[in-house]
């Protein structure tokens, strides 16, 4: 986006509008191929062959055309809630300050964002992986070196960052009771925690889908009717159309079993990245990856084509995130509000673009033989490799997965009436110890100074997004560097 706005400013076209278009085409482009991309790497590194480019591609288009009609179903929804939407402040700051159509001054947002990037350039050169850990503790006792988590943490919420500290406090304990010394793949995939996270954030989706039901059908119905009609028409004409492509590969009964997997996990996934990003501002994507394997392990798919599968059925999730996120923004317009078309429109350019250099980059990174390597260790890569090769029907961990999923999901279904925050909750289960306390600290940063200086409330909220876009950039840099450096 900061690309974007720069090459707006030298032709002379910087303005909300234009911002919106390049904010609307970068996000969507951002992982639309990026999940995808970490199976491919799995799969290379396992020495499973060559990919089938042209397969792939279709994959990740479907994928992406999916997850957005899945966004247009569920924007009536998310509309009727108030929700922060804590990572899009950032956007949405950034936007008005560069169009200067902001009423406070913009001075916090470009000081903080200058500190966000030199810790984060600090952290990259000191750290291996951006964290602290002291001497002879175990793994999940750490702490992020990261000012985009303490300003995330701050937009989310006191609330969320309460219920999230919960969470991984629960995780931790868990942790060290099983082994302290596991890896945080090891631990996520080996035991109920993936299963309880997941399932209590699923449950809650559920349920305030429930809850939402009567609220979406209400209103004017003859436009809504015949655009709700046409997505779903839309929606199930790309369910078919993956059907008849998995029944082609795998034979109709095996074929339609996995279709219907994928298209449950496709729909809830896609329900609870929305909920979850939407309060909190981050989405458990390798945790749904890994649940994603998990479940196509258990119905006998192949390790390469779990890993595939579970990966566009997360992009598709992501997708659909994405395009909320898009209507998020053009709501908040400071002059005319975008049209639906054109939000629409840019979301599929994005994430159409996205695929096609997301895919071409990892073909050159296969070929150039970075992948695995110090320069590129695609750690993601690894650990769903090492989930894809843990789960089979006959293994221990097998047993494992069922009765924890099977009771979490009523149990986030019920938790949603209760007076706390279920998706805070199962995010803090599923997300790393030291990413969750960083986060925990901005929420509580932002309380303490909204009770002693109510005054510096909107300062808070512009330093918090001056962090996250700082770190931000400084990242995009740094993997840009190791990669071709």
């Amino acid at each position: 986006m900061v690309a974007g706005a720069a090459w707006l400013r030298l032709r002379r076209r910087m303005s909300w509008p234009s911002l919106f278009v390049v904010f609307s085409v970068a996000s969507s482009g951002y992982l639309s191929a990026a999940a995808v991309g970490s199976g491919i790497a799995a799969n290379h590194l396992r020495d499973a062959g060559p990919p089938p480019w042209v397969a792939l591609t279709v994959i990740v288009l479907l994928a992406n055309a999916t997850g957005l009609v899945l966004g247009l179903a569920a924007v009536r929804m998310f509309r009727q809630d108030d929700m922060p939407f804590p990572t899009l402040r950032p956007a949405i700051d950034l936007m008005a300050s560069l169009s200067r159509e902001r009423e406070v001054s913009a001075r916090p947002l470009w000081w903080s964002a200058l500190v966000s990037g030199a810790v984060a350039v600090l952290a990259s050169v000191v750290t291996g992986d951006g964290t602290a850990h002291l001497p002879g503790t175990p793994a999940f006792l750490g702490l992020a070196l990261s000012p985009m988590l303490l300003g995330v943490g701050a937009l989310a919420g006191t609330r969320s960052a309460v219920w999230m500290l919960v969470g991984t406090v629960c995780s931790a304990v868990v942790w060290g009771r099983r082994d302290p010394h596991a890896s945080y793949t090891q631990h996520l995939s080996d035991g109920p925690v993936l299963a309880v996270g997941i399932g209590i954030i699923v449950g809650y989706s559920v349920a305030t889908l429930v809850r939402s039901v009567r609220v979406m059908r209400r209103g004017p119905a003859a436009p809504h009717v015949t655009g709700d009609r046409r997505t779903g028409a839309v929606l199930a004409a790309l369910l078919v159309t993956s059907a008849a492509a998995l029944c082609w590969h795998y034979g109709a009964g095996r074929g339609l079993g996995v279709a219907a997997l994928i298209s449950v996990t496709t729909l809830l996934f896609a329900l609870f990245f929305i909920r979850v990003g939407a309060e909190t501002g981050l989405a458990p994507l390798s945790p749904a990856i890994f649940l994603g394997i998990i479940l196509l392990r258990l119905i006998g798919l192949p390790v390469s084509d779990a890993i595939i599968l579970s990966t566009a059925v997360a992009g598709a999730a992501m997708a659909a995130l994405y395009y909320t996120y898009a209507i998020r923004v053009a709501d908040t317009a400071v002059s005319a509000r975008p049209a639906s078309g054109l939000v629409l429109s840019t979301q599929a350019l994005g994430g159409w673009l996205g695929a096609v250099v997301g895919l071409a980059l990892m073909a050159v990174l296969l070929r150039s033989g970075l992948v695995g390597k110090p320069e590129f260790p695609a750690p993601l890569a690894r650990a769903f490799d090492f989930v894809a090769t843990a789960y089979s029907l006959d293994s221990s961990q097998a047993q494992q997965v069922g009765p924890p999923l099977a009771a979490a999901l009523p149990a986030g279904f019920l938790l949603t009436f209760a007076p706390i925050s279920p998706s805070a909750l199962g995010l803090g289960l599923l997300l790393p110890p030291e990413t969750v306390l960083v986060m925990s600290l901005g929420g509580a940063a932002a309380w303490l100074v909204g009770r002693r200086a109510p005054h510096l409330k909107e300062t808070v909220g512009t330093v918090a997004s001056g962090l996250v876009i700082g770190e931000g950039i400084v990242s995009a840099a740094v993997v840009a560097a190791r990669a071709f450096g």
